[in-house]
């Protein structure tokens, strides 16, 4: 918003100086993106009278001119020819300087000496004309300054003003804002009625919840022509181009009182009534800017008895619109729906200046006094005279008014107080609140009740409250102080980044591709799939109202999702790949639904064959290696595998567990379920559940142990087992029996069969003794591979096999 500082001096006493000024206005909240000064560069151009004129003798085009400054006269060689004797003129002297760093300088055109030049506007940067010099009336004081005649010695504030204060969208609205600053008051503008005898126009309102409020008012009697030079600097200032005194008498109400209005020809208007309503479908109308537009029913227009004659709250309509010849006029003051006006402008891409302010919303309470405000300046600029009362036409839904008016406001002391971080005086407050119009109903220890005028639509909450005492006290005015409060440290999560971050590296090294599916799924599927974490049980959560039926339910387990994805993939002709997921799974329980982080996968063919590398079809053990592979990136290094769930080949499938229960489960999916699936060939699968995993992760501090200098002895033993006893019972007597010297254990071979007694099997386990001290000897070998033999056959039944 563009507004000059002379008018704000004559709106505010006691105005600080322009720099002083912006850096105010910045303080409080209004940056000033810029300040230009219209007659900077024409500051040394004097009003001068041409006293004489006589041709060139040699050069036709030019003519000898003698002007005099009130001072001095000077004789100039001019090219123009629409001056005569007589005639006030703008003089550049010589040593000024013009626009476009142009010096003046004395100096013989044709063998004549020139000491000056009379300008043109072009050549004074106040607009296109070059056909001749500028003349000026004929009482304009000799010698005087062009800029302080045309009132051009001002400056232009360009100012930022945030969306949610549109109540200083306007001179009066920014003069508050001042006053407030310098402890002044605002001068405002004659806006009293001027009601005069005749009828007064007839409006009807049919859309009240789009316009509770539109008043209407007829001036007659009115002679267009341009309007002073006052109010065509004053609306230039403001970048509103003049149109004619009418015209401009509306606009600077707008720039003014921040109250858009609008003139209708009233003899343009169909029975001289208007009619607030929506448009029909099928209307159209050709604003002002000549372009037809094409309305739909969700728009406000303003309408006379047959069509519509304004996009309401956005721009006029070309059919009646005041031009040379109109002599009565409607004027239009109202409060529109800012939503409203909000979408009707981007909907048919017309920005306003009035669009602009009713989209944001104007101040209720402006509208008559703004009509009223132009009606005088019409009758001072136009002749224009009031013909009956101004008609008010207001919503009936008296609902619609009580968030437009005024309203009271509690501000809590201690709670601003621990807002700011600082205590401000109740004193210190009151004065704030009365100088920003927020007049001080009652105040006491505990708190202060203000009234919001009604063109305070900003302030919905003590917060508001708080920050309009934050920008007034000034922000400068606060310390940067340290803040304290309580926080309670967070829980540490089982499944961190860093580990989740760690597995999806591994599974990505290792060839698989990330896949990502969604969180719903058909329930139906997941019956065959248990959850990573539970005990080969199921309990999905089910959706109340799902998009569709194949999407019922949270998947408590990704397999389905990714065995879709598997068979999408076979289809297209891709019968080698690798695919996993980490995500949240659901399982539901008596306490509502719980989510855990888990990690799947399936494998299908073959991994990262290659020219070198002969095609290998991906098997159980290729999987087992594969997720011991990720267990040991998650610090997972104990850990049994137990019978698998019934999604998996039944000789095929483990689940893993780590202490009392299991956590996941992994080998090639059962043929049936492959079938259902469309799968061919052998199909790998595994799902985990991370949260275990992550705590397991979160407890292990890793230990360095010094590397042993002294040689390695290993031993192989076969053991017998009987049918119940698992290798992994065996593996954990002998760490448990092999002492601190049992570096390794490691299974090499299991056998059933022919060789072996029934109800037995054959494993056999290779343990690597090493001592960090010394050479070990046999017989200290001996002695822990006694202790361990000996532990096995009186706990567990199991034999040497010899």
């Amino acid at each position: 918003m563009k507004l000059p500082y002379s008018w704000l001096s004559q709106l505010v006493d006691h105005l600080p100086p322009p720099e002083e000024l912006a850096k105010l206005l910045t303080m409080r909240g209004f940056e000033i993106e810029g300040m230009e000064s219209p007659g900077a560069e024409i500051r040394d151009v004097v009003i001068a009278k041409l006293l004489e004129m006589e041709p060139h003798p040699d050069a036709d085009k030019l003519t000898l001119c003698k002007v005099n400054d009130g001072a001095e006269t000077h004789a100039i060689v001019c090219g123009a020819k629409n001056m005569k004797p007589g005639d006030c003129v703008a003089l550049a002297r010589v040593g000024t300087v013009l626009p476009g760093d142009f010096k003046i300088e004395k100096r013989k055109i044709r063998g004549q000496a020139s000491s000056g030049m009379m300008c043109s506007k072009r050549e004074l940067g106040l607009g296109d004309d070059h056909a001749g010099i500028l003349i000026l009336p004929g009482e304009a004081p000799l010698g005087t300054r062009l800029v302080d005649y045309l009132g051009l010695d001002d400056v232009v504030f360009e100012i930022s003003v945030t969306p949610n204060r549109p109540d200083v969208l306007s001179a009066i609205g920014m003069a508050r804002e001042i006053a407030a600053a310098v402890g002044s008051a605002v001068r405002m503008p004659d806006g009293s009625p001027l009601e005069a005898p005749g009828q007064s126009p007839s409006v009807t309102l049919e859309a009240e919840a789009l316009c509770p409020r539109y008043t209407a008012l007829v001036i007659k009697d009115l002679k267009i022509g341009p309007s002073p030079e006052w109010l065509k600097k004053r609306l230039e200032g403001c970048g509103v181009r003049s149109i004619n005194n009418v015209v401009d008498a509306t606009n600077l109400v707008l720039m003014e009182m921040g109250q858009p209005l609008h003139a209708f020809d009233l003899n343009k208007l169909k029975e001289n009534r208007i009619v607030v309503r929506q448009a029909r479908p099928g209307e159209k109308i050709v604003t002002i800017d000549e372009e037809e537009r094409e309305l739909s029913p969700e728009m406000l227009v303003i309408a006379d008895a047959e069509a519509p004659v304004a996009v309401a709250g956005v721009m006029g309509g070309l059919h009646s619109e005041v031009d040379d010849k109109t002599t009565d006029v409607l004027l239009e003051s109202a409060f529109f729906h800012p939503p409203s006006i909000r979408r009707t402008s981007k909907t048919l891409g017309l920005s306003s200046e009035a669009s602009y302010r009713f989209e944001r919303g104007v101040d209720f309470e402006m509208v008559i006094p703004a009509a009223w405000r132009c009606a005088h300046l019409m009758a001072e600029l136009a002749g224009g005279r009031v013909e009956g009362a101004l008609t008010v036409a207001d919503a009936k839904d008296a609902a619609l008014f009580e968030p437009l008016r005024e309203r009271s406001m509690t501000l809590d002391l201690a709670y601003c107080t621990r807002l700011l971080g600082k205590a401000l005086d109740r004193s210190e407050l009151e004065r704030i609140f009365n100088g920003l119009d927020l007049t001080v109903q009652s105040s006491d220890a505990q708190s202060i009740t203000v009234r919001i005028p009604s063109y305070r639509k900003d302030i919905q909450r003590q917060a508001d409250l708080v920050e309009e005492a934050a920008r007034c006290h000034g922000y400068n005015e606060f310390s940067a102080a340290p803040m304290y409060a309580p926080v309670k440290a967070p829980e540490a999560q089982p499944v961190s980044r860093a580990l989740a971050h760690r597995l999806r590296e591994y599974l990505l090294s290792a060839g698989l591709d990330e896949a990502v599916t969604y969180s719903f799924t058909d329930p139906s599927l997941l019956k065959a799939f248990p959850p990573a974490g539970a005990d080969h049980g199921n309990a999905a959560v089910t959706i109340l109202n799902p998009i569709n039926s194949q999407e019922g339910a949270m998947r408590s387990s990704m397999l389905p999702s990714l065995l879709q994805c598997a068979r999408r993939n076979m289809a297209r002709g891709n019968l080698d790949f690798g695919l996993f997921e980490s995500a949240r799974t659901y399982q539901g329980d008596s306490d509502g639904a719980i989510e855990k982080k888990t990690i799947a996968g399936v494998i299908a063919g073959g991994l990262n064959a290659s020219w070198r590398n002969q095609k290998h079809e991906f098997d159980f053990f290729d999987l087992k290696g594969l997720v011991e592979g990720l267990l040991a990136t998650a610090g997972v290094t104990r850990f049994r595998l137990i019978d698998g769930p019934d999604c998996l080949h039944p000789h095929r499938g483990v689940s893993v567990q780590a202490g009392k229960a299991p956590f996941g489960y992994f080998g090639e999916l059962h043929p049936n379920l492959a079938e259902e699936y469309n799968l061919t060939g052998r199909v790998c699968v595994f799902e985990l559940e991370l949260d275990p995993m992550g705590k397991i992760d979160r407890e292990k501090t890793p230990q360095f142990k010094p590397y042993s200098i002294f040689p390695a002895v290993r031993r192989d033993l076969a053991f017998l087992l009987p049918d119940g006893v698992s290798a992994s019972d065996v593996e954990k007597v002998v760490r448990q029996e092999g002492g601190d010297l049992l570096e390794d254990v490691r299974l090499f071979d299991y056998y059933k069969g022919k060789q072996v007694a029934q109800g037995f099997s054959s494993v056999a386990f290779r343990l690597t003794f090493r001592s960090p001290d010394e050479t070990l000897k046999e017989e200290t070998v001996d002695s822990a591979r006694e202790a361990i033999l000996s532990r096995l056959q009186s706990k567990l039944n199991v034999q040497l096999r010899s």
